[in-house]
């Protein structure tokens, strides 16, 4: 709609203020009309197309496009400036490295950052800031923090982000064997010699409990199950994002080696405009597979139980459009399986799955005496307790129990698009961006 207003205002003899041609619409050219002889200077306010308009087209200095837009987000957990900060459009191939913060094998490019910062004052992470970050072919995460990648656009996973433990090497931020918030407890030895009964380790704790260690009993000498440890964390991860525990180590006198599964490590999305896992991309934070009963070579008789599996760790996503239709992965790794008194030695559990169906297989028994480890978490499946002394049996080295499960937080304006079949744990969702 084009209004027309005129008017004289009498200042003084032969002096006057004009106002004329106001065009809301923005439609043509000199409209905000200061004509000809009013300051003007030919510069179109409305930006209609006329020359010198202040509405630029896209790519100029002047134009207010997507990238030029403040972040729509307020920053959860590390300082609001990393909104801003990056400046760069980076895309990931191969590797992030939280420790030494290298992409690629490389510093970061002109215009992104990567700083060592603390989420609520203990927790050290590592935060990653560019314009936008693409995530294609698979991408390792590894160091001894957790990875904030802040884009002030857009974050997209069109491959893998494997951040999950392997064996006893936990992802980014994640514990060790028998390490963490969680960890799970160690196998008991009771007796000497040849005459002895070890309990398998139990599974790392986070967002769930881990499974018990079996029982042991052997010629009069009986070693109890270890107990379960505690989950740990808030359920939308509101002050900090932890990563997983480790499971506890099995137990034997005679040999070493079946240490507890390392935890999953730690990954923080934020994006100001929009954050997709495409159908072909994940995030991995799942746990490690707790070791074998050992063997002890110098006494056929005195073998090792299996040690717990890690936890799953943490995956936390945060933008005003949140899309998922790849998967998001924190499940728990398997315990390992006992030894045998007949001489051999238990099977290592298994890392942790990417189904929400099938958990991590238990390690495999050693033999007669020996019990099989507990299966990870999945979210069709709660982790096992590894098999061990029952009336009826006589397991002298008990299995480990499998990992728990990690967390998943997803927070958004209004629902995320989520496939909940590819999400295990499932995601903790969070409306709250205004």
């Amino acid at each position: 709609m084009r209004f027309v207003v005129a008017f004289v205002l009498a200042l003084g003899a032969g002096c006057s203020f004009h106002v004329h041609n106001i065009d809301t619409t923005g439609g043509g050219g000199d409209d905000m009309a200061v004509g000809g002889d009013d300051m003007d200077n030919g510069n179109d306010l409305a930006g209609g197309g006329g020359t010198d308009d202040l509405a630029a087209a896209p790519g100029s200095d002047l134009a207010v496009g997507p990238d030029m837009m403040p972040p729509n987000l307020m920053l959860s957990h590390v300082p609001e400036h990393y909104l801003t900060d990056g400046t760069c459009d980076l895309t990931v191939t191969a590797s992030i490295d939280t420790t030494n913060r290298k992409v690629d094998g490389a510093d970061v490019p002109a215009g992104c950052v990567f700083a060592a910062d603390m989420e609520g004052g203990t927790l050290a992470v590592a935060v990653l800031a560019a314009k936008s970050v693409t995530f294609n072919g698979t991408v390792t995460v590894s160091g001894s923090v957790p990875l904030v990648v802040v884009a002030r656009t857009t974050i997209v996973v069109n491959g893998a982000v494997d951040a999950a433990a392997t064996t006893t090497t936990p992802g980014p931020g994640g514990s060790g064997p028998a390490a963490g918030a969680g960890a799970g407890k160690p196998g008991a030895e009771r007796g000497t010699g040849a005459n002895t009964a070890d309990s398998g380790g139990s599974g790392g704790c986070y967002g769930t409990v881990g499974g018990n260690g079996g029982a042991a009993s052997y010629m009069g000498q009986t070693a109890p199950a270890p107990g379960k440890c505690n989950a740990y964390g808030d359920t939308l991860l509101a002050s900090t994002v932890p990563a997983g525990s480790g499971g506890g180590n099995g137990s034997s006198e005679g040999c070493t080696g079946q240490q507890g599964g390392a935890g999953g490590g730690s990954i923080q999305l934020s994006a100001g405009a929009s954050i997709t896992v495409a159908a072909a991309g994940y995030i991995d934070v799942g746990g490690g597979g707790g070791g074998a009963g050992c063997l002890n070579g110098a006494n056929a008789f005195d073998q090792g139980s299996g040690a717990g599996g890690g936890s799953g760790g943490a995956i936390f996503l945060e933008s005003p459009s949140v899309t998922v239709t790849g998967g998001l992965w924190a499940n728990g790794g398997s315990g390992g399986g006992g030894g045998s008194g007949t001489g051999t030695a238990g099977g290592a559990g298994n890392g942790a799955t990417r189904s929400s169906t099938t958990g991590a297989s238990g390690g495999t028994s050693g033999g007669a005496y020996g019990g099989a480890g507990g299966g990870g978490y999945a979210l069709a499946a709660m982790p096992g307790d590894g098999a061990g002394f029952a009336t009826g049996n006589m397991i002298a080295n008990g299995g480990g129990g499998g990992g728990g499960a990690g967390r998943i937080v997803v927070r958004s304006r209004g629902a995320a698009t989520i496939t909940t079949a590819n999400v295990s744990p499932g995601a903790n969702t969070d409306q709250s961006i205004p």
